[in-house]
């Protein structure tokens, strides 16, 4: 019974760790998407979240309102423009079958870069 439990806390401890590593938001590492922006929000803590036009994936700048983004302007600004955004492929095991909700790591507002993570 021991090494049951055991076996069973080390499996969740591996899991747990792989779970808690960082997203690789490398340039290679990124998916493109094309849409039109819908809506504009703040969400999670200080995220610039982003949901488009006929897509169930919301996208979220992290930490974007404390980087250099405001909620309003970004509102007015970006609403209802064509957007390329970039965001990470990211697999955790505490979401295996994955998320509705992806790591922008570039955002280009009718065609002028606006944000980027890359390098």
């Amino acid at each position: 019974m021991k090494k049951i439990l055991l076996i069973i806390g080390l499996i969740l401890l591996t899991l747990t760790l792989i779970g808690l590593k960082p997203i690789d938001t490398s340039k290679e590492n990124s998916v493109e998407v094309v849409g039109i922006i819908k809506s504009v929000s703040e969400g999670g803590v200080k995220d610039l979240v982003f949901e488009l036009e006929n897509d169930k994936i919301t996208y979220y700048v992290n930490r974007g309102l404390e980087n250099g983004f405001e909620l309003d302007t970004s509102k007015s600004n970006f609403v209802g423009k064509k957007v390329t955004l970039n965001y990470a492929k990211n697999w955790t095991p505490l979401a295996p079958f994955g998320t509705n909700c992806k790591h922008i790591t570039q955002i280009f507002i009718d065609n002028k870069e606006v944000y980027s993570e890359f390098k």
